[in-house]
């Protein structure tokens, strides 16, 4: 269960939780994500969609589908090791 300290767009942290996440949203600008939470409260943070993935180990299959091609991934990108529970 990841955790990371995050900055926002006005300058303050946050902590999120990798298990409270349901979805992510690019923002206002390519810099900033809108991180959907279990409870409903979305968190604006600043760090790409990408990155937000990358700090708190999520699912990239279900989290940046869409947003990157076979080509953008690693060569050793197996699939299987990202399976939904």
């Amino acid at each position: 269960m990841p955790k990371f300290m995050f900055e926002t767009p006005d300058g303050d942290e946050v902590l999120v939780n990798s298990t409270d996440v349901v979805d992510l949203v690019e923002g206002r600008d390519d810099q900033v994500t809108v991180i959907e939470l279990e409870d409903g409260e979305e968190i604006s943070v600043l760090a790409t969609r990408r990155e937000v993935v990358i700090h708190l180990d999520l699912d990239p299959v279900q989290f940046l589908s869409g947003e990157y091609t076979d080509d953008d991934l690693p060569e050793d990108f197996d699939d299987d090791d990202y399976e939904s529970e």
